[in-house]
């Protein structure tokens, strides 16, 4: 089973508190260090977004540590932080279109530019 360690890193990505989740709940749901690297003020604005519709626009430093958890790791904590019941903001599309949009807004965001076509 997981540690608490390991638990509050997987929380850290949507701030879901550990207290009202079962830990079995988190073997369920796949990888338990995929979030670890999300600090909390990143998980924090991405759960306000996603889950209450808060206005929040995350730093480049955000979406690389949510990219770098990577896109199943992001709908793990989605689907879970549903199926517990939390208060949203909204329907359960809602929360899947934010959560999408999160998700491609930090990929355009850290997408490389490509230069302009030179004139001729």
């Amino acid at each position: 089973m997981a540690t608490l360690k390991n638990l509050s890193a997987l929380m850290i990505l949507l701030v879901v508190p550990i207290a009202l989740l079962p830990e079995a709940t988190f073997a369920k749901v796949g990888n338990p260090d995929c979030g670890k690297g999300i600090r909390s003020d990143c998980g924090s604005g991405f759960f306000q977004y996603i889950f209450l519709a808060d206005t929040f626009t995350p730093t480049n430093e955000c979406c690389h540590e949510l990219l770098k958890a990577g896109k199943n790791c992001h709908k793990q904590f989605v689907e879970l932080s549903i199926s517990s019941h939390k208060p949203i903001k909204g329907t359960k599309s809602d929360v899947y279109r934010r959560s999408n949009e999160t998700w491609n807004n930090c990929v355009a965001a850290l997408s490389p530019v490509s230069p302009p076509e030179p004139a001729h």
